[in-house]
């Protein structure tokens, strides 16, 4: 735009050079009259211009007006001209800017671009200039270039409308993009080429590369992984390494490109030792004790700066907020040696002033508040900060959470946190309708709050029928029912199963079950929690009409099959249970959802006591662990575990047939992807499931990067495996089988409505008794 303002300027100077004065003399300016005029008022013309009236006019200020007026950008045409004591200017506008239209941009999103153009003056209402479209056309260009699409093409066609206007359609033919056949390096001595490729994000053609699009060239691509070699080449003890030059050559149809890599290694560096210098405040042990290097070990710039990182969070931790540690190396190289001085300077104690929420739109500032660790008035503590910025991203109703430290302006001592978070859809709403073999017709629908009015807690209202069960349930959570932190919550459900369905793989029987309970968790540290709660539940259960033996055997009160006894002595029974229970969690996830480092178990306990009806005590154990390890490029190891068992109590002689475990399905306890819910497990006479009193399932999985934003999306490859036994004295007609085996990958997106998760599976080792389903879809999020 400067450009063409200069363009302009040297125009109006030529312009006004060659005018010939329309007056003989001066005269005094006792008017100014401006023609042509559409859009731009005579005011404004007149603060532009240079004189006034009252004001000697001569020839030789002809070319200041004109200049001046040319310089405002809203003329193409300027002249003047003398009636009298009259100036007249005359002026043809340029024309303004109608309708704009983008088409045919993929790469570029069109609300970027559309704000990328108006940065330049191209928008709906601003004066059109050919020069400047052309310049925007070429830097448009120019920066698909920069992507690698050197076939990229812009077009601008700019079409007259009514009132001086001009419609500009943007027409982009984006190009397919130059891929890379090869990428070389020369010079390397002590690296292999393909070590030394693998630190690079760029790669050359083949299908993975292709899927992530890692083999398309960028100028901005290359110019990372030139950084990263050279940060790898200087974390092995070669501080002298350098790039002496990057070649860039393209085929003549710009459909592929070739990089050669020169560099010069040096020789390698080891360390000598270090020194802290300064005024350090604390005494030397301390401090050495976060120095993780010793004489003689190969220089690392990494661990240079770790240590620094290292010792400036010990310093925040202890109030200096504001210290700086400043590593200096002293190199020797004829021994090719290098001491490291930290310079330290702790600074004076910093306090928090105030702390602000900044983008919490929906959410509550209190919400926000109760997790911080940082309180306003205290020390800075870099521990604190860091425990609340991970706090805040564990409620999961913020995409983003970042915690910044501004100095108090005219304060040495004060510091201002702001916390910047990003609202994310946080309810779950369903509805739906479907059909499948096993269930029927299938209606549901629900509506999960975990952020209920900003508040931070939580209201569930779900409901979910088949063919063979309806459920009912609400929920409510309060995660704060004391200011310390102990949270409350109440859970009242029905539910009615009848699976007397040919088509329900599960034993044939009608249940009737009612129940409220109420829970409690209590805090014991960060990342630790216990949790207790009692209930009350009604089950009344009848037999199908074609019931199998273990369900005959139940409602007569034996285990074993032989001989078999077909004559149930009643064919329904209730049974009222107290329910206690009682569990213990820790959980430091980096996040609420799609954590990427961090482990988590709950272990809980479940009694279920007698309560009027028939007498039937049980218990249940369950332990569930995930633990998330990020490997490297974005890759990350996700491991879970998860056991379950149950028994009889006080005379019951095993965990009731109807709180049985099951294996097979996705999101539920017992998951096994890519079989059928339920449907793995001891079978009964019938051949239908009749689940077992111990579960034990697992997961392997590989989160692999996809250049969609790892906020919003996530896909994980896996194996799956798990089973459930029947330990118990009860007799089944078939038996577990082989612990269950499959693969597959899933995605995850965090969609508007709440998390989406598809997966498709490969069973590796079905029994003949199993069900297949290697596509599986749920709506939610699990622990």
């Amino acid at each position: 735009m400067i450009r063409s303002f200069k363009r302009i300027a040297l125009a109006a100077i030529l312009v006004s050079s060659m005018v010939s004065p329309v007056w003989a003399s001066t005269f005094v300016i006792q008017k100014i009259q401006v023609n042509g005029l559409q859009r731009v008022s005579q005011g404004t013309v007149l603060n532009y211009l240079p004189i006034q009236v009252g004001d000697t006019l001569n020839t030789e200020d002809t070319g200041k007006i004109i200049s001046a007026l040319y310089q405002t950008g809203f003329f193409s045409s300027i002249s003047l001209s003398q009636e009298g004591s009259t100036l007249i200017v005359t002026v043809e506008e340029r024309p303004t800017i109608g309708n704009l239209k983008i088409t045919g941009n993929k790469m570029i999103a069109t609300k970027d671009l559309t704000k990328a153009l108006s940065g330049f003056g191209i928008a709906s209402g601003q004066v059109y200039d050919q020069s400047v479209v052309d310049n925007v056309r070429l830097s448009l260009e120019r920066q698909y270039y920069q992507q690698g699409n050197y076939n990229a093409k812009v077009q601008i066609k700019a079409t007259p409308t009514t009132n001086n206007r001009v419609d500009l359609q943007i027409t982009i033919d984006e190009g397919a993009a130059a891929v890379i056949k090869k990428i070389q390096i020369i010079g390397n001595q002590a690296f292999k080429e393909k070590a030394l490729l693998k630190n690079f994000k760029l790669q050359t053609s083949g299908w993975i590369s292709g899927f992530k699009k890692t083999d398309q060239y960028s100028k901005e691509k290359l110019d990372g992984d030139l950084e990263a070699l050279k940060s790898f080449y200087m974390n092995k003890g070669y501080i002298q390494f350098k790039v002496d030059s990057s070649e860039v050559t393209m085929t003549p149809d710009k459909k592929y490109v070739y990089i050669v890599i020169h560099v010069t290694e040096g020789p390698k560096y080891t360390f000598s030792g270090y020194k802290l210098e300064g005024n350090l405040l604390f005494p030397m042990t301390d401090l050495t004790k976060l120095i993780t290097f010793h004489a003689g070990e190969t220089f690392s710039r990494q661990v240079v700066t770790n240590n620094a990182n290292a010792l400036t969070t010990f310093y925040g931790e202890h109030g200096y907020a504001l210290s700086k540690i400043q590593p200096v190396p002293q190199i020797d190289e004829v021994n090719h040696q290098v001491m490291v001085n930290y310079m330290i300077d702790p600074g004076k104690k910093v306090y928090v002033r105030e702390i602000n929420f900044v983008g919490n739109t929906k959410t509550e500032d209190q919400v926000l508040r109760r997790e911080m660790r940082q309180s306003e008035g205290a020390l800075v503590s870099t521990t604190s900060i860091k425990e609340s910025e991970r706090r805040l991203n564990m409620l999961g109703y913020f995409k983003n959470v970042k915690v910044s430290t501004v100095p108090v302006e005219g304060s040495e001592d004060q510091v201002d946190l702001n916390v910047n978070v990003t609202e994310a859809p946080s309810a779950t709403l369903t509805a739906g309708v479907g059909y499948s073999d096993t269930d029927g017709l299938l209606l549901n629908a629900g509506y999960n709050q975990p952020n209920f009015f900003g508040s931070g807690k939580n209201l569930g209202i779900n409901f979910n029928t088949s063919d063979f069960q309806r459920y009912y349930s609400v929920s409510y959570f309060n995660p704060y029912y004391t200011d310390n932190g102990i949270g409350r919550g109440f859970n009242f459900y029905a539910m009615t199963t009848n699976t007397d369905n040919n088509n329900v793989d599960i034993s044939t029987y009608a249940m009737d079950q009612y129940g409220a309970n109420v829970n409690f968790s209590v805090p014991v540290s960060e990342t630790d929690s216990l949790s207790y709660g009692m209930g009350y539940q009604i089950s009344r259960i009848e037999l199908g009409d074609d019931p199998s033996q273990e369900l005959i055997n139940f409602f007569n009160g034996t285990n074993t099959l032989p001989p078999p006894n077909p004559i149930p002595e009643t064919d329904s029974e209730t049974f009222n249970n107290i329910l206690l229970n009682g569990g213990w969690t820790h959980v430091n996830f980096d996040r609420g959802i799609f954590p990427t480092r961090g482990f988590g178990q709950t272990v809980n306990l479940q009694l279920g006591l007698p309560g009027g009806g028939e007498e039937q005590s049980y218990y249940k154990a369950n332990y569930l662990a995930h633990v998330y390890v990020p490997i490297t490029y974005g890759f990350i190891l996700s491991l879970r575990g998860e056991l379950g068992y149950g028994g009889g109590l006080f005379g019951t002689q095993a965990l009731p047939f109807y709180n049985n475990y099951y294996a097979g399905g996705i999101g539920v306890t017992g998951a096994v992807r890519g079989y059928e819910g339920y449907s793995i497990g001891p079978q009964d006479s019938n051949g239908d499931t009749y689940g077992g009193n111990a579960l034990a399932d697992g997961t392997v999985g590989l989160v692999i990067p996809t250049g969609i934003s790892p906020d919003t999306f996530r896909l994980t490859t896996f194996l799956d495996f798990g089973n459930v036994y029947n330990t118990s004295d009860v007799q089944t007609t078939t038996g577990s089988g082989p612990m269950r085996y499959s693969v597959g990958v899933q995605g995850e997106w965090r969609s508007p409505i709440g998390p989406l998760v598809l997966s498709l599976a490969y069973p590796l080792n079905p029994q003949p008794v199993d069900h297949k389903e290697p596509m599986q879809f749920t709506v939610g999020t699990s622990f």
